[in-house]
């Protein structure tokens, strides 16, 4: 293929559904989690529930989790009505509510932690932070009991943290109900591979400089060659361990800081993110720290044996809307590659 050159990023999609907004919600009706398969020739085979419903037992929009339309994710089936429950725990306070919990770093990053956009400041005290447990395996123990005071990584600690809200807070409701005070429930401004909206973006700007320093690189390359070697084979490594070496060593020879970000903390990865004028990498999760870098930031997208051809919708989807300039080089061209360098340094 050849080089196509730097192109704004576009978004694919617009938004769609009710305007993003938050619901304050007084003794609110946590449904538990739940998921079945569905019984459908194509399209999804799956369901999931787990919302808010308000003091009738009516459900809060605001709290229902969408999903894509890729058939390997569930749909949403959370009743519009349910009985209201009498005898469960009631939590005292007010609560934010964060959606379901997601243990993969880049659903994280792009799905669950921009959920929690109101700004702290406007919220008044707040007890804790709320979520449903996630949907697939994420470190969380999953009980059938009404909270769990989750263990989480330490990246998943430092971001909640670094968006303003105390990670010791973070309650996870699993299978059965459960009642609060009052409950500060936020719409989700993503949809995972179609759009984010603009309180996403602040939430990640939030993050961003929150960390404040920057990193002293002004080009840096997110390497993924020790994340894969760790992979040991696994569906996990995209790549080869011989393309993986000879990117790196392409990259540090243009001039590019060799970044492999699995080895720093959180604040550390975001700065090196925010100093970067390019940056570069993998199309995965790694990439997606992009959300922190400035607008206008290039950002150059490889292909993978997941998707070669062109970037991953998540990817295209962050770049639009962080408002990057964006290139793409297809998985193992290696022509492409060396113009979209030449370009650089022309």
């Amino acid at each position: 293929m050849v080089w196509e050159g730097w192109q704004p990023a576009r978004a694919e999609h617009e938004p769609t559904g009710d305007p993003v907004e938050v619901v304050t919600v007084d003794e609110a009706v946590v449904t538990p989690y739940g998921h079945g398969p569905l019984r459908a020739e194509t399209g999804p085979q799956r369901w999931i529930r787990g919302a808010v419903h308000d003091h009738e037992g009516v459900l809060v929009r605001a709290s229902q989790r969408r999903w894509h339309g890729d058939a390997l994710n569930p749909v949403a089936a959370d009743p519009e009505t349910v009985p209201v429950p009498t005898d469960v725990r009631r939590l005292e306070g007010t609560w934010l509510y964060a959606g379901h919990w997601a243990g993969h770093f880049g659903h994280f990053l792009l799905e669950h932690l921009p959920n929690l956009w109101p700004d702290p400041a406007g919220l008044g005290p707040v007890a804790g932070v709320l979520a449903h447990r996630p949907a697939a395996r994420s470190g969380i123990v999953h009980r059938r009991r009404p909270l769990q005071t989750p263990t989480i990584a330490a990246w998943q600690h430092d971001l909640i943290a670094l968006a303003g809200h105390d990670p010791d807070g973070l309650r996870i409701v699993h299978g059965r109900a459960l009642r609060v005070e009052r409950l500060v429930v936020p719409s989700r401004p993503v949809l995972l591979k179609k759009w984010a909206q603009p309180e996403a973006v602040r939430l990640w700007r939030r993050v961003s400089e929150a960390v404040g320093t920057r990193g002293p690189d002004r080009r840096v390359y997110l390497s993924r060659s020790r994340f894969h070697a760790e992979a040991d084979g696994s569906e996990r490594a995209r790549t080869a361990a011989e393309q993986d070496a000879r990117l790196d060593e392409t990259f540090a020879a243009a001039g590019f800081a060799v970044v492999h970000p699995e080895t720093l903390s959180i604040a550390e990865q975001v700065a090196t993110v925010r100093g970067a004028e390019v940056l570069a990498g993998l199309s995965g999760s790694a990439l997606h720290l992009s959300v922190f870098a400035d607008p206008g930031t290039r950002v150059l997208t490889f292909g993978d044996r997941r998707s070669p051809a062109r970037p991953t919708k998540a990817q295209v989807m962050v770049d639009a809307a962080c408002g990057h300039v964006t290139g793409f080089v297809p998985d193992g061209d290696e022509a492409a590659l060396t113009a979209a360098l030449a370009d650089l340094a022309g």
